[in-house]
This record gives C-alpha cells, structure tokens and sequence, in this order.
C-alpha cells in the first residue's frame, strides 16, 4: 500500500509540482518522472532505469505526448521538450 508521501510525490509529478527543466536543444541530466514534447521531438539517447526491451535511439515523441518513467539524462537530435523533474 502507497504511503501519503508516495502519493504526494506521485501528484506533485502529475501537476507538475516538483518543478520542470525546458530543453531546446542538446542534453539534460537530472532526476525526471516524465517528458513532455512541447514540438516534434527526437531522441538520440535517453538513460531511463526502469524501462525494459529495444534501443530507445532515435525514439520520436510527437508535439504533446509525454512518457513516463526514471530518466535521469537524454539528448535530443531535434525537438523541444519539458523534463518534469521526479
């Protein structure tokens, strides 16, 4: 069962509570729950520790989508996005 301080830090990430970084371009480092495209975005790398399966090279996220998961860096070949920090 969640504790309050679960819930709490899982709907600070929701409404954006916890603050966001805006990338334009190139990389970003940190502690992230979610990334939102705020354009067409593509990434060239994304280092994310709870995700399982393919490469995510050359992941394309279209303007207004989001994924979630741990990411703690990615870079960009193009595209905008906000990186809601966890």
């Amino acid at each position: 069962m969640a504790s309050l301080q679960d819930i709490d830090q899982d709907t600070g990430l929701a409404i954006g509570q916890n603050g966001a970084r805006y990338v334009a371009s190139g990389s970003a480092t940190g502690l992230f729950g979610a990334i939102q495209a705020t354009e067409d975005a593509v990434f060239s790398s994304i280092t994310v520790s709870n995700w399982t399966g393919d490469s995510t090279a050359g992941l394309k996220l279209p303007a207004g989508a989001s994924i979630f998961g741990a990411f703690t860096a990615f870079t960009l070949t193009s595209g905008k996005v906000l990186a809601y920090n966890s």
